[in-house]
């Protein structure tokens, strides 16, 4: 995939002739090529992978130095090292160009390289940046407060999950680990974070976004913690689909349209719309493969939760069409399925507050009670959303019978 998308790419970029909307700049799929060189290579030691992985680097070598990369590196110091990324990450896999390291050198010494306001997550991709491209002098922290002020340090709304938050998170987790590569003390504790990202990958599953779900799964080996139940399923549902396809799909790729084309335009159809969700997969593949960090191929069964499975699919009910996850886990042993409640629940929570059905959120609060399943973000937050509803309908009791039923049943 990577070949293809750099032969068809990485000159010019990518318009589509029928929707003007779908373009792809050439320096992002650059950009991104080389950091999933970056990332693949710890699983080097594997022959055919070493191979690979030196092919697509000397294939990527002219775009990533090209004159008008240069020339942005000069003209833009503030971005300077945006402009750099494939340098950056080529420089570490073994190929150096010392021209272009003294004109970044130059460049971020110039006054205006601080010039461009970033939020947390980028400050700190900055910094990955500045450690991957100069290991040995630039290894100390510039700021120690950042980790804190990116989504690792604070809450995220995991009922309404927003994808640019959701990005926050996964790209914050991706630096400050160097793509799983050091370990980190995050500035909130991991299992609170690894429970925030099981209740995202609910999300990421129903929609389903297997791009930003694929992200969400760097969670477990990037910070070297067991697999949940929910990312074994997780990770077993994005590869069921990848073997069925022959690829990761991404959310803008029709299976059916793409199933009408001729092997040329098949081709640059699947490139052009999957190639950065089948990235996330190489990136969660090499993380996976690393000694310890691979997950089950069972769910874990502790022996808890019996009956849950069945209570929270009864709860979450049909649709059409039915996302892959479903398929997957009734499919499963009933002991397995229910050790999957946690996946289940978040879900049921995720499709409750998505209809503004609060009675179905209450429901699934109190299935969640019956099976000691409160004890994690997205419930404590599905339970002040009731209380907030209960609220609402003491200040506007015509509002809706929903939220009149929550008044007697609410606080408890």
């Amino acid at each position: 995939m990577a070949g293809r998308a750099v032969n068809l790419m990485a000159a010019d970029g990518f318009t589509d002739p029928d929707d003007a909307s779908l373009t792809i700049r050439a320096e992002k799929v650059v950009g991104e090529t080389a950091l999933l060189l970056l990332a693949a290579a710890p699983s080097t030691s594997d022959r055919e992978v070493r191979e690979r992985v030196e092919f697509i680097a000397r294939l990527l070598l002219p775009y990533a130095r090209a004159e008008r990369v240069r020339a942005r590196i000069c003209l833009e110091p503030a971005l300077a090292l945006e402009h750099a990324l494939a340098h950056i990450c080529l420089s570490r896999l073994g190929y150096p160009d010392p021209g272009l390291d003294a004109l970044l050198c130059a460049s971020l010494e110039a006054d205006s390289a601080g010039g461009c306001e970033r939020p947390p997550h980028r400050q700190l991709e900055q910094e990955w940046m500045l450690r991957t491209w100069n290991p040995s002098s630039r290894a100390r922290r510039v700021d120690a407060g950042l980790p804190r002020r990116t989504a690792l340090g604070r809450p995220t709304d995991l009922l309404s999950l927003r994808k640019d938050d959701a990005y926050a998170f996964t790209h914050a987790l991706m630096y400050l680990t160097d793509l799983g590569g050091r370990r980190v003390r995050p500035p909130r504790s991991q299992a609170i974070l690894a429970a925030e990202a099981d209740a995202a990958l609910a999300s990421c599953l129903d929609e389903p976004d297997y791009d930003l779900g694929g992200e969400v799964l760097l969670t477990w080996p990037y910070l070297r913690r067991r697999w949940s139940a929910s990312a074994t399923v997780g990770f077993a549902v994005l590869a069921a689909a990848e073997d069925r396809v022959g690829f990761l799909p991404s959310p803008a790729v029709s299976l059916a349209r793409m199933n009408t084309l001729g092997t040329d335009e098949r081709d640059r159809y699947v490139v052009t719309r999957s190639y950065h969700t089948a990235y996330v997969m190489g990136l969660l593949c090499a993380a996976a493969m690393v000694e310890g960090r691979r997950p089950p191929v069972r769910v874990p069964d502790h022996g808890r939760h019996r009956g849950a499975a069945g209570e929270f699919l009864a709860l979450i009910g049909p649709r059409d069409p039915e996302p892959d996850w479903r398929a997957h886990v009734e499919a499963l042993p009933e002991a397995e399925q229910d050790a999957a409640a946690t996946l289940l629940f978040d879900i049921c929570l995720r499709r409750a507050t998505s209809r503004r059905d609060l009675s179905l959120l209450r429901a699934a609060l109190l299935a969640g009670q019956r099976h000691g399943l409160l004890d994690a973000p997205a419930p404590r937050q599905a339970a002040q959303l009731l209380l907030r509803g209960a609220r609402f309908a003491d200040i506007f009791p015509t509002a809706s019978e929903a939220a009149i039923e929550l008044r007697a049943g609410a606080t408890g």
